[in-house]
């Protein structure tokens, strides 16, 4: 017998099978059939409905997984945020803030300055100061509608008055090119010391006065002996910044 014509003979013999006899003869049949012949192509039919509602089960899950680990991470950058507010504290009261998010760079190395997603729309002001919640960050030099560029105190051309907050011993902060941040110009004979912590001066028009900058790390004598160099460790790394805050009640230039 020619083999196209096997499986069409099966089912009209399957067929003449199953109708003889009455309904209770015929279901047990159907019973016997579906638990022998038929029961490899049942079988694969509910392991393929089971393996689709496992596949179902499993997007909403990944879906349920995506949604809660864009909440978390929501939640986080709020509590950064709100972490970083509280530990602001200003010795002058009424002064405002802005927080913004650093969403790029400009420049090259140790002149680099930042870029931040908040300018004119946002009450940002060219020659505001940035601060984070530890200690200083810089001044905005540019600003557009919707974003601003804050030169910050790592770049060399940046320089703010600066002075020992135990002594009062005055000074310039400075940067070099090779990233050293150092308080310049201290008199010879003022008392500072390894461990001393900087804050803004009372000289500065930019920032408020005794806000924090960074610690004493090494003491350095000019060549020509009438002045010394501080080496300062500050409390902000600029290069480690996600948000920072810019004051909006000052807007001069330090000179």
């Amino acid at each position: 017998m020619n083999k196209k014509y096997i499986m069409p003979a099966l089912l009209v013999i399957f067929s003449i099978i199953m109708m003889i006899g009455n309904d209770a003869t015929r279901s047990a049949k159907a019973a016997f059939f579906g638990r022998t012949l038929f029961f490899p192509f049942v079988h694969s039919l509910k392991t393929i409905e089971t393996n689709r509602s496992l596949r179902e089960q499993n997007f909403q899950l990944r879906n349920s997984l995506t949604e809660s680990t864009l909440q978390n991470l929501a939640l986080q950058n709020q509590l950064k945020e709100y972490v970083g507010e509280s530990t602001i504290n200003f010795a002058e009261p009424g002064m405002t803030f802005e927080l913004a998010e650093v969403i790029g760079y400009s420049g090259q190395f140790q002149e680099r300055n930042l870029i931040v997603n908040k300018g004119k729309i946002h009450g940002v002001g060219a020659g505001s100061a940035v601060i984070s919640g530890n200690g200083i960050v810089g001044k905005i030099v540019s600003v557009t509608d919707t974003y601003s560029i804050i030169l910050p105190f790592s770049n060399p051309s940046f320089q703010v008055p600066v002075m020992n907050k135990r002594t009062s011993a005055q000074g310039i902060l400075q940067s070099d090119i090779a990233g050293n941040v150092s308080m310049n110009l201290v008199r010879i004979g003022s008392e500072i010391a390894t461990g001393d912590t900087i804050v803004i001066s009372n000289l500065s028009r930019l920032f408020p006065k005794g806000y924090p900058v960074g610690t004493v790390s090494r003491i350095r004598e000019s060549t020509d002996n009438l002045f010394i160099s501080a080496e300062i460790s500050p409390f902000t790394l600029v290069e480690n910044l996600e948000h920072v805050y810019i004051l909006k009640e000052r807007n001069t230039y330090d000179e």
